[in-house]
Order: structure tokens, then sequence, then C-alpha cells
């Protein structure tokens, strides 16, 4: 860790961290499931009603839950061809305005999204499927990866702006 980082953006880190391994622990229940219906379906020949729509939503639950921490780690996919070819002096603007770009990017997925969860909460919106699910739930991971996102871009500016990339 770079000494220059205050204490909340490694705190946004952890946080970034924790939801990750809630992805991961999701995507090892998936499988899981997936495989679960794999065997009834083969030795019995029915299939097992819940598991499509819970797998649907445990997908959602990984992609959306692991963006922040993949930002973290700058894993996301770039292409850097003309990128890498500037100046350090050009390169670090355009990173310093990519962040703040996706900061305020992740800022509008935050609000629109809360706005839709609390639509689809008032209105009392519930899936189709057998589960009847109450769809507010899994439209909730849409404002909370638009916070997760948020506090990570907002963390890898402050380590642009100063000049040093964490």
């Amino acid at each position: 860790m770079s000494s220059h980082r205050f204490a909340f953006q490694n705190a946004i880190d952890a946080v970034c961290k924790a939801a990750a391994w809630v992805a991961a622990a999701c995507l090892l229940l998936l499988a899981l499931m997936v495989s679960y219906e794999v065997v009834v379906r083969y030795t019995t020949g029915q299939s097992s009603g819940w598991i499509q729509e819970l797998s649907v939503y445990l997908m959602m639950t990984v992609g959306y839950l692991a963006a922040a921490y993949a930002l973290q780690l700058k894993s996301h996919f770039s292409i850097t061809f003309v990128v890498d070819r500037l100046p350090r002096r050009y390169r670090q603007i355009l990173v310093n305005t990519t962040n703040l770009t996706g900061l305020l990017y992740s800022l509008i997925f935050l609000f629109k999204g809360a706005d839709m969860a609390h639509f689809m909460y008032q209105i009392g919106d519930t899936s189709t499927g057998l589960l009847q699910t109450p769809l507010w739930l899994p439209a909730s991971l849409v404002p909370l990866s638009g916070l997760l996102l948020s506090l990570q871009f907002l963390s890898q500016s402050m380590d642009s702006f100063s000049g040093e990339q964490h």
C-alpha cells in the first residue's frame, strides 16, 4: 500500500474485497446448484423449477458484487494500444479524466438503480417464476454495485491525482 493513502481508502478496498468474497461464494453455490440440476435431470428426467430462477439471481450477484473488486485490481477490460504511446503527462490526464468519468457514471448507476429498486418495491413487482421473488431484491444489486464502484473510483481518483498509482 502507498503511504499517501487515507485509512478510508483502505476501508473501501476491504469492503470491495469482502463483496468479491460474497460473489465467489455465490459462484460456488451456483456451480453446486447447476451440478445438482444436471444430476436430477439425468437420473429422473425431471427439472427442478427453482434452480433456473435462482441461478440467474446468483449470476447477477456475482457480476454486480465483483465489479468494484475487479476495478480495484485493474482487471477490467481495457485497450491501451494508443494510451501506452502517449507522453506521461497526457497519459496522467487521461487516467484522471477516465476515473472521474467512471465516478460520475457510477453515481448515476447508484441513484437511478435506487430509484428503480424503490419503484419495484412500491408496486410490489414479483417474478413470474416458481419462486415469485420480489424483484426489488435482485434490483437492489444495481445501486449496491453503483455504490461500491463509486467508492472505488473515488479512491482511484485520489491515487491518480496524487500522481501515485495504487
